[in-house]
């Protein structure tokens, strides 16, 4: 059974990484670019949950965006990161929780991106190896 109870009617991230998903969203020469702030932000917990980039939250908070906004399949996608995170099918009965680990991933994967968006390099080609390094050991040991 999934129950959404307890679940936040708005999507919160740390005061200070607002300006980060609003320049990853809002640059031209970002990848992210003309992209919706709720796909930054689930793209942001995948980053963060496959890198292992679970970060604690500040306490002080910015409404990102909309909890209805996010499509069913991004609600899955961030269901399934939380019950993998915490290995118990019963996270799905809580709303609040799910969103607190996705939230945290997030702002870990946002750093993430985000450093490598200003730092040298280019984001894209650092995101496209971590893909094909990712796929060329699916399904083996890692």
């Amino acid at each position: 059974m999934v129950d959404d109870s307890g679940a936040p009617r708005d999507i919160y991230i740390p005061k200070n990484k607002r300006q980060m998903f609003s320049e990853l969203t809002e640059s031209e020469d970002s990848p992210f670019h003309g992209e919706n702030l709720n796909d930054l932000f689930v793209f942001a917990a995948c980053y963060g949950y496959n890198k292992g980039l679970r970060t604690e939250l500040e306490d002080s908070r910015h409404a990102l965006f909309q909890r209805r906004s996010l499509s069913e399949s991004q609600v899955w996608i961030l269901k399934s990161i939380a019950v993998k995170e915490v290995e118990d099918s019963e996270m799905l009965k809580d709303g609040a929780g799910i969103y607190e680990v996705a939230r945290e991933f997030a702002n870990g994967g946002v750093n993430q991106l985000y450093s490598q968006y200003t730092g040298p390099g280019n984001l894209f080609s650092s995101i496209s190896k971590d893909i094909i390094n990712k796929s060329s050991t699916t399904g083996r040991d890692e």
